[in-house]
């Protein structure tokens, strides 16, 4: 069953804060959930995603899916899709990667770009929202439920 999540804005200015953010999420994200990861290149999207993810137990090397599109990653208990749509030039191309057993209900999916799948992706449970301000970020984490 998926939960909203409180409204919530972090000022992030070192690696160590991201990872303390991650490392809370991690314990907050039920099976289910669509999160949309939003914001410029550079702003930490894949980097968040990778701490979260190790936060979450996954021991093997998290890797940028942006050629790939996506990429699985499997805990005892639980099942991660990352997505990275930066690429995608047309929402009907993730029907070719099968959007629709990647979307399984019982998975977390995280979606990098995921304005380059309208119309295709579900709507996000979560949105995390990364903005730079120079050397820092601000992570805004919003839900739809």
């Amino acid at each position: 069953m998926k939960s909203s999540i409180e409204p919530r804005t972090f000022q992030i200015d070192t690696l160590d804060q991201l990872s303390a953010v991650a490392r809370q999420l991690s314990c907050e994200i039920p099976p289910g959930t669509v999160v949309y990861l939003q914001g410029d290149l550079g702003a930490g999207k894949t980097t968040f995603t990778q701490l979260l993810l190790k936060s979450c137990g996954i021991t093997e090397v998290v890797k940028s899916p942006t050629y790939t599109m996506y990429e699985t990653y499997q805990t005892a208990e639980q099942t991660y899709v990352h997505m990275d749509l930066y690429r995608l030039t047309d929402p009907e191309e993730l029907y070719f990667l099968d959007i629709e057993d990647l979307l399984d209900p019982a998975h977390i999916v995280l979606i990098e770009w995921p304005g380059k799948g309208k119309g295709v992706l579900p709507a996000a449970d979560w949105v995390l929202e990364f903005v730079l301000n120079g050397l820092n970020r601000t992570l805004t984490i919003t839900s739809n439920s």
